[in-house]
Parts: structure tokens; C-alpha cells; sequence
């Protein structure tokens, strides 16, 4: 590899040469494709172009039709031995 830099630019110096031919010959032409584009080069960042994620893959639910659980049968008041129920006895709730 050659550490000289005046060699290393005689490297590159064919695609410079091209260049400059390229922009006097067809420089119209590439100026009017890049004002004409620069629009819709705007919308596209604008609307997220560059940091835009990609689709999700849509997920199909599937729903199956289920019969409801059983009705639990009624439960019957309980009599304690005073002839009240234990909703009426409080006083015993929070017994140590």
C-alpha cells in the first residue's frame, strides 16, 4: 500500500475526470431531476421514511362459542342454635 498522497489522488483522478464531464455535458438534466424529486424526497422524511418500523403481521383471533358454567344451586340460610342467623351474631365474628 503506497502512503503517498499525491499517488493516491492520481488513483481517483478518472473518476473525478468523469464527473466534471458528466455534470457539463448532462448537468441541466441531473439539476431538473433533483429539484423535480426533492419533494417527494421531503414527503417521505416527513412522513417517517427513515424511522418508519415495519408492518406487524396481523393476528387472527380465533373465538369459539362456549355454553355458560352451570348455574351453583342456592344456598340455604343456616340456623344457629340461638334461632338467629349468622348474619345477625357480630359478636363472634373476630373471636381469638
Amino acid at each position: 500500500m503506497n502512503s503517498n498522497p499525491a499517488e493516491a489522488l492520481n488513483l481517483v483522478m478518472p473518476v473525478f475526470q468523469f464527473l466534471d464531464r458528466l455534470i457539463q455535458e448532462q448537468g441541466i438534466y441531473l439539476y431538473m431531476v433533483c429539484v423535480w424529486l426533492s419533494p417527494l424526497l421531503i414527503i417521505w422524511i416527513l412522513k417517517g421514511g427513515f424511522w418508519r418500523r415495519p408492518a406487524r403481521p396481523t393476528h387472527i383471533a380465533f373465538v369459539t362459542k362456549s355454553e355458560p358454567p352451570p348455574v351453583p344451586p342456592k344456598l340455604s340460610p343456616t340456623v344457629t342454635t340461638t334461632g338467629h342467623s349468622p348474619t345477625d351474631n357480630d359478636g363472634q365474628s373476630f373471636t381469638a
